[in-house]
């Protein structure tokens, strides 16, 4: 069982810190897009949109709904099922709407605060929670870009580098993660000398990352490796459905790209989703990179700004259809909830 925790500080002030960071998130984001918009035109936008294919549009909405609902399973069973699944589904279900609608931190705030709230879950227990999750989400992005930029390889030989640092970045946090996990204390003390002498511990984002490791080596290894396979299993199965996702939206807007190529751009799209520079989901980021990256594989004549705006059109209409959970659980919930007696 996880250790109790107060609060950590530097959680409870997320929701507060909103404001001037998110507003240059926004400026960034507007800046990029207006990039991206000015290398197409509204005639080639109205004609991609004209061409969707709308079974396949149905599959990646399906797909789209279960990656919910599957996140909602991992973070129900790495909090030992304190709450129940339909309130952690809804939690999740808010969560996703305010990253990908307005700012990933407000999402990540929101999750955190809702648990802490209404399910009386301590922000430190969420909070390890939510790392771990994260861990298990890394692992899996980093196993996925791994696999098909082998099977693509010869096709990036621009990226080549990309790829390897890509690759060893993810190592070498999994391993300060498990290095926390088992070595705890003796790392943690390790670690703080080594801030403490290049002056990192004076920078907040560094001192975030200290109070996290501070409190997962408060935790019991065996609970947290416990846990951390749990998110392993469920995230890979995430992941693999987010493939999926990524491959029936392809195909829905009739890009000619082959099966692998699908996975490599979708795996680094994941990776530059944990970027915390981003407003709207990414809006803009992704846009200008996936012109890069569609650049690489596309060789037949394609308006690629075009396509990208008509997917960025769609996933913000898929989060909205998403929302409907809320109205139906509430509805469901106030339906079996037991009637008093007489």
């Amino acid at each position: 069982m996880l250790n109790p925790q107060p609060p950590d500080k530097n959680i409870l002030s997320w929701p507060a810190s909103l404001g001037w960071k998110d507003l240059l998130r926004i400026i960034l984001a507007v800046a990029l897009i207006s990039l991206v918009l000015s290398k197409t035109s509204l005639e080639q936008i109205k004609a991609v949109s004209g061409v969707i294919s709308w079974s396949w549009l149905s599959v990646a909405f399906l797909f789209y709904c279960a990656l919910t609902f599957i996140k909602a399973a991992q973070y129900w069973s790495l909090l030992r099922r304190r709450a129940t699944y339909f309130e952690v589904a809804r939690i999740v279900v808010i969560q996703n709407a305010l990253s990908n609608l307005v700012t990933t931190t407000a999402g990540i705030a929101s999750y955190l605060t809702l648990l802490h709230l209404e399910q009386n879950v301590k922000m430190s227990r969420s909070g390890i929670v939510f790392f771990i999750a994260k861990m298990g989400d890394l692992f899996s992005m980093g196993l996925f870009l791994i696999v098909s930029s082998v099977m693509v390889w010869a096709q990036i030989p621009t990226l080549h580098e990309v790829v390897v640092l890509l690759a060893i970045t993810i190592t070498a946090v999994i391993g300060v993660f498990l290095s926390a996990v088992f070595f705890r204390h003796r790392f943690l003390g390790w670690t703080q000398r080594v801030f403490h002498w290049l002056h990192l511990d004076k920078i907040a984002l560094m001192q975030r990352g200290l109070d996290t490791l501070q409190l997962l080596a408060d935790q019991d290894h065996k609970t947290v490796m416990r846990l951390l396979l749990v998110s392993l299993a469920i995230s890979i199965s995430n992941m693999t459905i987010t493939m999926a996702y990524s491959y029936s939206r392809v195909q829905a807007f009739h890009v000619p790209m082959d099966f692998w190529a699908i996975i490599f751009i979708a795996a680094i799209m994941q990776l530059v989703s944990l970027i915390p520079l981003q407003a709207f989901g990414g809006l803009g980021v992704i846009e200008i990179t996936s012109v890069f990256l569609y650049g690489i594989f596309v060789v037949s004549p394609l308006d690629i700004p075009a396509v990208l705006i008509g997917m960025r059109a769609v996933y913000y209409l898929f989060n909205i259809a998403v929302l409907i959970y809320l109205p139906l659980q509430a509805l469901f919930r106030r339906i079996l909830r037991p009637k008093p007696s007489l």
